[in-house]
C-alpha cells in the first residue's frame, strides 16, 4: 500500500475538508437522529464497537512477538508483529493526547433536549482565553469521558489495523474494508461519536501507521 505524494496530499486535504463540513453541517443532525432511535441502534453499535478496542490487537501483537522470538524463531514475522504493536501504541497515544487537548463534547450532551455541542474551550464566550483554558482543564480532569470525543479512539485503532493489513495483505482488501467500515459505523450507531470524530480517527489511524511503516519498512518486507 504505497501512496504517491499527490494521493497522500489529496487524502489529507479531502479528509480535513470533510471533517470541517461534517462539523458545521452534518454532525448534530445525524447524532440527534441516533439519539431519537437509540432503542434500535445503540446496543448494536456498542457490541460492534468491540472491533475497535486496541487491547485485542496489542495482545495479538505481543503473542506473535513472543512466539516468533522464543518458540519458532522467525525474524520477519517478529518484526511484522512489532509493527502491529508499535502502530497501535503510537496511534493510541496520539489519540489520547489529542482528545485531552481538544476537549470536544460527546453526542451524549445532546440527549434529553440538551444543547451541548462543540468544544469545551468555546462553551463560555464571556470568559477570557485563559479562563476558557482553565475551564477546559478542570472539566477534562473532572470527567474526561464526556469531553474526549475528537478524534474517535476506536476508529483510530480500527483504521490502524486496516492500514496494517493493507500494507501486508493488500489483495485481501475485500475482507479488511467491510470489517473496518462496520467498526467505524458502530461508533455513530452507539452515539459515542460524531461523524467528524470518526473522520479524524481515519486520518490519525492512517497517518500514524504509515509513519511507523516508514521507520520499519525494510525490516517487515525483507525476506529471510
Amino acid at each position: 500500500m504505497i501512496f504517491s505524494k499527490l494521493q497522500f496530499t489529496l487524502f489529507i486535504t479531502i479528509t480535513l475538508l470533510l471533517i470541517v463540513l461534517s462539523y458545521f453541517f452534518i454532525d448534530k443532525s445525524v447524532s440527534l437522529y441516533f439519539i431519537e432511535h437509540a432503542d434500535t441502534y445503540k446496543a448494536l453499535g456498542k457490541e460492534l464497537s468491540r472491533l475497535g478496542e486496541s487491547h485485542w490487537y496489542i495482545a495479538i501483537a505481543l503473542i506473535g512477538i513472543i512466539y516468533y522470538k522464543f518458540i519458532k524463531t522467525n525474524e520477519l514475522y517478529k518484526q511484522r508483529f512489532l509493527f502491529l504493536f508499535y502502530a497501535n501504541l503510537f496511534s493510541g497515544l496520539i489519540s489520547v493526547i489529542s482528545k485531552m487537548l481538544i476537549g470536544r463534547l460527546r453526542p451524549w450532551k445532546l440527549e434529553n433536549g440538551g444543547d451541548g455541542f462543540g468544544f469545551l474551550i468555546a462553551q463560555n464566550p464571556d470568559f477570557t482565553f485563559i479562563e476558557n483554558l482553565n475551564y477546559q482543564l478542570s472539566m477534562t480532569l473532572q470527567d474526561s469521558t464526556h469531553y474526549t470525543s475528537f478524534p474517535s479512539g476506536h476508529t483510530t485503532t480500527s483504521v490502524t489495523v486496516f492500514t496494517f493489513m493493507m500494507i501486508l495483505f493488500p489483495k485481501q482488501y475485500y475482507i479488511w474494508l467491510p470489517i473496518t467500515l462496520v467498526a467505524l459505523a458502530a461508533r455513530i450507531l452507539a452515539n459515542d461519536h460524531f461523524i467528524s470524530d470518526v473522520l479524524a480517527g481515519v486520518l490519525l489511524g492512517t497517518l500514524s501507521t504509515l509513519f511507523i511503516y516508514s521507520k520499519m519498512k525494510e525490516k517487515i518486507e525483507k525476506i529471510y
